[in-house]
Formats: structure tokens, C-alpha cells, sequence
């Protein structure tokens, strides 16, 4: 059995098409990844020919496996059409704090791909009940949509021994993830100053890599683009995962962590209460509250057994019921369901 899973790169969307494809490897399932430029986003009636021509320059496939907004343009009349739903970009909430040039596009172009690809597919999975809710909200109907949590493999993000540099160093809070609106980075610098020079906070730069406002703050360290490897290193040097999203399809970056052992501080809203467990594994505070924030983050400082508590706690979430190799077997199962 042969995937193909065409798709636009430069968000979480492409790493979990990677790490799928890893664990259905591993149970002699062949994915092959059509990764395209976000630039497509601006006229993605092309991707169409584009990905036709591309899939056909490779061997055949069984099964088509992509996502809502553009899998419309990627479907084939002769072959299985599997959509995973992320994260809803076309809810009024979501849309309701950005540029009028986007929620345009959104709502007037975006929104009738989204139904079309929809109705197109043979099955629709959602990463989180709450996506799924979302969908279902938007279009009001009651879509057939099955959930999915996403997975990770606990033997690559892991606890690891990390020396410190220095025997008394400031508490490390980290963040992982695009720079965006979404993903609450623009709290990052009221959080930091608030915290102070005990603190210091550690950030990557996204997938997409881009150019972000200078945080000229001495508490706050970009680590540009990290691979893999790197990630799960500075997650382990860092003690506390900071992401206080304004919404979440899923939050893989919050799984890395408390795959790793970390606490984590996020936000009580989307799907992030499906994951992480408010008072076990960390806190939930609420959206926009740097209060909130500043308080958990510095309780948890001051506390290295309640961030161990916290961090076993989260490993062990993670290894009942957030595994690389339980994702794959559902889709596994679900992508030969389809082809018997």
C-alpha cells in the first residue's frame, strides 16, 4: 500500500505527515510527501495541475491523505480521498482578531474550498474533539468525522541528562513554535519582563522561519530553526515549556514537552485541556492573562519537585495515550478499511 500526502509545508501540518509516515513505515505502509511552498496559499487553484504533474512523475499511489483547506485541488476521481483536520482557520473566532485583507480571503475563498474538500472526502479525521466540534460548528452540520489525537515517539523526544553550564543558572522557560498571533508570542515580552533576570526565556524560530519584531529584552534568546535532534536537546536544558496559545487544533509543541518530561504552562482554551491536565502536568491559565502566567511560571520556579511531579506526570500522559505507534495503527487500520 502506497500514501500520498500532498501538502503545504512550513507548519506543524508537515511534521506530523513526517512522523506519520515514520510509523506507518514501520507497519509496511509506503507514504511518499508532496511538500508545497506556503507561497501556493495565494493561488491555490494552480496546485491542481502542480500536484498532478508532481504525483505523476512519481510511482502510483493507493490513497490520497491531506488536509482541509486544499485538499479539494489535491482529490483524484480514481483514488480514496482521506482529509485530517488540524486546526479550523475559518471559524469566526479565529479570524475575528486578524487583518481584514485576510479574513476576507478566509471567509469569501478559503471557506468554500474547505466545504468542497469536505464533501469530497471518502473519510474526514480530526486531530481533537475540539477540531472536530469547531467543523461541525461552522458548517452546522454534523459531519462524520472520526478523532485521532496526534503522536509522537517517545524514544526520540525523551528525557535526557543535560548538564548545565553553570551550578546556579536562571530558570529556563521555553517555546517552540511559528512566531505568530495564534501562538501567543507577542505575550512572550510581558511574561519576560515581568519575570526578570531569574528567568530567561528560550525560542525558536518556526518552521516558516520568519522574521519576527526584535524581543530586545536581555531575559529572552532566539535559537533560530532547530532540527530534531536540537529541539529535544533544548527541551531538556530548559525546565518549564511556555506556549500560551490563543487556540490550538492540537498542540504538538506542548506533546514534545511532556514527552520530554517538562511542566508545561499554556492556556485553558481549544484543545489544549484535551492534552494537558491543569494542576498534574502543568497549568492552564487564562487567554491574554499575564497574571496568570507570570504566577505559574514563577511557582513552578521556585519548586524543582513540583516541576519533576509535573514532568512524570506529563512523560507518563504521553506514553498512555499520545504514542507515534497509536497514531499510526488507527490510521492504519482506517486507510485499509478504505481499500478492502
Amino acid at each position: 500500500m502506497k500514501i500520498a500526502s500532498p501538502i503545504i509545508g512550513g507548519s506543524g501540518l508537515e511534521v506530523y505527515h513526517h512522523r506519520l509516515a515514520l510509523g506507518l513505515s514501520k507497519m509496511g505502509i509506503e507514504s511518499e510527501i508532496y511538500k508545497f511552498s506556503p507561497h501556493w496559499e495565494l493561488f491555490p487553484w494552480a496546485l491542481r495541475w502542480k500536484a498532478e504533474a508532481i504525483m505523476k512523475s512519481g510511482s502510483p499511489c493507493d490513497l490520497i491523505h491531506s488536509h482541509a483547506e486544499y485538499g479539494y485541488f489535491f482529490g483524484r476521481k480514481d483514488k480514496p480521498l482521506v482529509i485530517t483536520l488540524h486546526h479550523s482557520s475559518i471559524d469566526p473566532n479565529y479570524l475575528a482578531p486578524l487583518g481584514v485583507p485576510i479574513r476576507i480571503h478566509h471567509q469569501f475563498f478559503l471557506k468554500p474550498w474547505v466545504k468542497k474538500t469536505m464533501g469530497l472526502a471518502d473519510k474526514l479525521v480530526a486531530v481533537s474533539h475540539h477540531t472536530k466540534t469547531t467543523f461541525c460548528e461552522v458548517f452546522q452540520k454534523d459531519f462524520q468525522i472520526q478523532v485521532i489525537y496526534n503522536g509522537i515517539d517517545p524514544h526520540v523526544f525523551r528525557p535526557l541528562e543535560v548538564q548545565s553550564s553553570r551550578a546556579k543558572r536562571p530558570i529556563v522557560v521555553f517555546f517552540s513554535g511559528n512566531p505568530t498571533y495564534r501562538k501567543g508570542f507577542d505575550l512572550m515580552a510581558p511574561v519576560m519582563k515581568r519575570l526578570g533576570s531569574d528567568f530567561v526565556l528560550h525560542y525558536t524560530a518556526g518552521l516558516r522561519n520568519s522574521p519576527t519584531k526584535s524581543l530586545a529584552i536581555s531575559n529572552i534568546k532566539c535559537l533560530g530553526v532547530l532540527p530534531e535532534t536540537e529541539l529535544v536537546k533544548e527541551i531538556n536544558r530548559a525546565d518549564i515549556a511556555f506556549q500560551p496559545s490563543r487556540r490550538e487544533g492540537f498542540g504538538l509543541s506542548i506533546l514534545e514537552a511532556m514527552a520530554c518530561g517538562k511542566p508545561v504552562v499554556s492556556t485553558n482554551c481549544s484543545a489544549i485541556p484535551e492534552i494537558l491536565d491543569h494542576g498534574k502536568g502543568g497549568f492552564l491559565c487564562e487567554v491574554d492573562s499575564v497574571d496568570q502566567m507570570v504566577a505559574a511560571i514563577r511557582n513552578l520556579g521556585h519548586s524543582f519537585e513540583l516541576r519533576q511531579e509535573m514532568g512524570n506526570y506529563n512523560r507518563r500522559a504521553v506514553l498512555g495515550r499520545f504514542t507515534l505507534q497509536h497514531m499510526s495503527n488507527r490510521y492504519g487500520e482506517l486507510f485499509r478499511g478504505l481499500l478492502a
